[in-house]
């Protein structure tokens, strides 16, 4: 895996916010930024200037699920950085995986999010 120097985590759970922080801080990732909703993620993306090199994205919120977030970041200009989008999710759902493929996500982790899962991530 190559070196990520920032992340941006979107999860509204915050016990598992906790742990990805943790998770990402072990493995070396200087800059994890977390978001606990989509809207707040799409507007901190429109503004800011420093682009994430990985998107931990989980796909149950209540007003726009992670998958709604997908369509409309694809909408933004950032859209054509190189920003790696890992759908991150407790779901076994095998919809919610072929969705993740059709979203053109980079992948599908399962959580708890672990240093081994990262590992496999070939960016």
């Amino acid at each position: 895996m190559k070196k990520i120097k920032f992340a941006l985590l979107i999860d509204n759970d915050n016990i598992d916010n906790f742990i990805n922080q943790k998770v990402l801080h072990n493995i070396g990732v200087p800059n994890i930024l977390t978001l606990t909703h989509t809207t707040d993620a799409l507007t901190f993306l429109k503004q800011t200037k420093e682009i994430p090199q990985l998107i931990l994205l989980d796909i149950r919120f209540p007003i726009m699920d992670g998958f709604e977030f997908l369509d409309k970041y694809q909408e933004l200009e950032i859209s054509r950085q190189p920003i790696d989008i890992f759908i991150l999710s407790a779901s076994i759902n095998p919809a919610d995986r072929q969705k993740a493929i059709e979203k053109k996500c980079a992948g599908f982790i399962e959580k708890p999010l672990t240093a081994d899962k990262l590992s496999t991530i070939d960016n």
